[in-house]
């Protein structure tokens, strides 16, 4: 049972104002039993980011932390392929290596060094004894589905969800002109915040308070023309406004439901995903990227950079008094303007479709061990 129910169509911020109705209850946003039915329903299921191909240039280079609340790691092997696995020995279940990025020859595991090569496989199993029932062959790393695109790394759950490319789907085409896969890893901003995705969501895929909240924003683009297109079918949102004659910088946006936040600059990118942690939690990751890193160029990336971290603080404050409302148990729905929060519509509308249909018996084809 793979097959979500079909999406509607098309839908642009510029289209027909009709009224849109009300918002999810308040108490979605902090239910542990509705985040329990996420995991499988909606981040299980998708493609999620997980790092960059520059983290790890050459073989034997990992980045490992967690995605679901499952702990993985990505890996270079020698023939430069990169590979996903979970982060866990087939002997006791310990995490083979710590969270953050490393290099290693192999896969050692600290508590009792059984040892695996960059593609998964055992290659000792030390001082174990004689044991006939120990096939090295069949005792691999359990391996993750893990894709490339621009020197972005993905991994995704669900052996039945299509191929990378397939779920970016217009992305891929209409980022074309960015050479995202020339761009370096700069810096990262990570925070621990006590948000829920879908409010962070919500705030992301609505421009009616970019002009009280983003004074930086507002100053670069023209967010009197900022519009946000639906498209249902793929879950992604095209999101753009024509830069102002000064301003400092120029973009192309795009949110990938669930999570994924790819804003494409004129100097580079800043990239930017969610983990969610538990009902009311998440972890925001922002990745800034350069294609040049050369010194001479240090303080322009460092004022352009500051600036997009601005950016993101200034939405975490307001959100963050938002959550803390949405748990206070006084609010439960809003009304959704007709006039700018079509693609929050949509976004939430993802949501339910997406709850629907685990409620109806939709699960995602999980490896088992």
């Amino acid at each position: 049972m793979n097959d979500l129910p079909g999406p509607g169509t098309v839908r642009a911020e510029a289209g027909p104002k009709e009224p849109l109705g009300d918002t999810l209850p308040a108490s979605w946003y902090a239910d542990p039993a509705i985040f329990a039915k996420e995991r499988p329903a909606i981040f299980q299921r998708h493609w999620q980011l997980f790092a960059h191909e520059s983290r790890m240039p050459g073989p034997g280079d990992y980045v490992a932390g967690t995605l679901c609340d499952l702990p993985i790691l990505v890996t270079r092997g020698r023939d430069g392929k990169v590979r996903g696995f979970h982060n866990v020995c087939r002997h006791r279940a310990a995490q083979l290596v710590p969270d953050g990025i490393g290099r290693a020859g192999a896969l050692v595991c600290p508590y009792h060094g059984w040892s695996y090569d960059g593609e998964g496989r055992l290659i000792r199993a030390r001082d174990f004894g004689a044991d006939a029932g120990l096939d090295a062959q069949s005792i691999g790393l359990f391996p993750l589905r893990t894709e490339c695109w621009k020197g972005l790394v993905f991994v995704c759950f669900d052996l039945d969800a299509p191929p990378l490319l397939d779920w970016l789907g217009p992305i891929a085409r209409m980022a074309a002109d960015y050479p995202l896969e020339r761009y370096r890893f700069y810096r990262d901003k990570i925070r621990e915040v006590a948000i829920d995705w879908k409010a962070y969501g919500d705030n992301y895929l609505e421009g009616y308070h970019l002009e009280l909240m983003h004074p930086g924003l507002c100053a670069a683009i023209d967010t009197s023309q900022y519009v946000i297109d639906v498209y249902d079918r793929e879950e992604f949102f095209h999101l753009y406004g024509p830069r102002r004659a000064d301003g400092l910088t120029q973009g192309l946006y795009f949110y990938r439901f669930p999570v994924l936040m790819l804003n494409l600059y004129d100097w580079g990118a800043s990239i930017a995903t969610i983990e969610p942690l538990g009902a009311g939690r998440m972890r925001h990751v922002n990745w800034y990227l350069f294609e040049d890193l050369s010194p001479a160029t240090g303080p322009e990336r460092d004022r352009i950079t500051e600036w997009a971290i601005e950016i993101v603080s200034e939405d975490i404050a307001v959100v963050t008094g938002v959550q803390r409302n949405l748990n206070a148990g006084v609010y439960d729905r809003g009304r959704l303007s007709p006039k700018h929060e079509h693609a929050l519509k949509g976004f939430q509308d993802m949501v339910r479709r997406s709850l629907a249909a685990y409620d109806a018996g939709w699960r995602p084809a999980l490896r088992g061990p």
